[in-house]
Formats: structure tokens, sequence, C-alpha cells
């Protein structure tokens, strides 16, 4: 900031200086004036140099100090590189109480949604917050759908986290713009970054209720004291059925589906 004043001023006197010449200037002023303007390039070319070395540093904005054929003086200040930002972009990460490094943890909760043996309600499972919640009315709705929480499903060898009730972190990274849910790998696609990884889940397919597929994390957590099996919202593995329109390799009829949630 201080190089920013000093330069401004240096040009403000140089541009006064040059205004108060006329036509009539004798051949010694002229030289003055040629003189101040080659002081005035080294210390453009000085300070351009310096100023650009400490960007690739610091990601210092820019000053340069241009004169133009009419002897016009033209000062120009640019943003460094970081001021370069996205949008930023928010994702859920299921099964998880904290955010990757880098990512900031705008709240943590658990995974709640419509009953598994129930018509209607919602077909995703949402993040319900376990702190600062408010109420606007403390009237009965009389007609109402249910929230319950999310419990795994996992009989099987891949997690020990049967009929445990799920958590869920919200997360916020300031420099991404869009974000995707990539079934089947567990890998991001080139210049994407990768939030997690786990396995796709759902409802299950005897059951009434519908669940939107979700990501939840490879090394999914539980509530704790939640091990009870009060159903609710209920998450299963997700398995291809193999020659009935996804073809048997690369999956494989026996293996739970994979999933990536990538950013970029």
């Amino acid at each position: 900031m201080n190089k920013v004043l000093l330069l401004a001023f240096l040009v403000f006197l140089i541009k006064t200086s040059y205004c108060a010449r006329t036509g009539d200037d004798t051949v010694d002023e002229r030289e003055d004036a040629e003189d101040s303007f080659q002081e005035t390039d080294d210390l453009k070319s000085e300070l351009t140099d310096t100023e650009v070395a400490e960007t690739k540093v610091k990601d210092q904005a820019k000053i340069g100090l241009t004169l133009t054929p009419d002897k016009e003086i033209v000062l120009t200040i640019s943003p460094g590189d970081k001021g370069k930002k996205g949008n930023g972009v928010v994702y859920t990460r299921w099964g998880k109480t904290t955010c990757r490094e880098g990512a900031e943890l705008v709240y943590a909760g658990y995974a709640g949604g419509s009953g598994h043996d129930e018509h209607g309600g919602g077909a995703n499972i949402v993040c319900m917050p376990t702190t600062g919640v408010g109420h606007l009315s403390t009237q009965n709705p009389g007609h109402h759908t249910f929230m319950y929480g999310s419990e795994y499903q996992s009989h099987n060898k891949i997690w020990s986290n049967h009929d445990w009730n799920v958590p869920c972190a919200v997360c916020y990274v300031p420099d991404k713009s869009t974000k995707l849910q990539l079934p089947g790998r567990i890998t991001c696609p080139d210049s994407w970054t990768q939030e997690y990884r786990g396995y796709l889940m759902a409802e299950s397919r005897g059951h009434r209720r519908n669940q939107v597929f979700e990501c939840i994390d490879e090394a999914g957590e539980k509530i704790p004291g939640s091990n009870r099996d009060t159903n609710g919202a209920l998450l299963y593995f997700v398995m291809p059925k193999c020659d009935r329109g996804i073809p048997c390799g690369p999956y494989n009829a026996n293996i739970a589906i994979t999933c990536s949630i990538c950013t970029r």
C-alpha cells in the first residue's frame, strides 16, 4: 500500500510539472523533462519487476506505470491470483461429522428421512442439525408426516455398523463452483478434487419408501448410543443387477457399488 501511495504521488508531481510547461520551453527545460521521464521509466521498470516477483510469492497486487505516446502517465493496479476463486460449493458428507482438510464445516448433525414402511414423505435424506434448532410455532400441525433417524443396514463384513444411526457433516469449499456425485468409481476425473469416497446406498428394494442414492463415506461413523433397532429411514448397500442393462464387467454382481464426491 505504501508503494501505491508513493507511486501515485510521484505521478501527480510529474504530471503537474509537465503540464506547467508551454511550447516555448527552453532546451534545458526539455532536457530536464526528458530526464524526469527517463527516471520515471527506470522507476517503472524497477517497481514492476519487484511487484511481479512479490506477486508470485505473496499473491499481491501488481503495480504498473505506463507513459503513453502523448506523454500521459497511466497508473495501473491489477489484483493478484489470490482473488481468483469460484463461487464456492456446499456438499453433505454422509457418515461423517467432519470435512476434509481445506473444507469448512458448516454444521454437523444426524441423517434423517421418512419411514421405510410408510407411504409418502420425502424421497431423500437430510442432514438435521443438533444445535441452534428453532421453532416458529408451538401449534401442533395436525396433518403431518414424520422425520426418522437414518440407520445403517449392513449385514456383512464391510462394516460393523448395523442398526447404528448415521451422522452427517455439511461442508463448504470456497474455491470450487460445482459438485459431482460419481457412482461406481473411487477416484475423480482429472482436474477434479475428491472430497471423499465410499459406498452408494439407498432404501431396500422390498420397502415402500424410495430413497435417493447417496454416497456414504467409506469409513462411516456411528452416532454414539444409537445402537438400537428402531429402523426409520434405512440405508442399504447397492448391488448391480448384472446383465439387466448393467454390464458384468467392469461391474460385479456380488460387489457393492462405490462412489466418489468430486468438486471443481
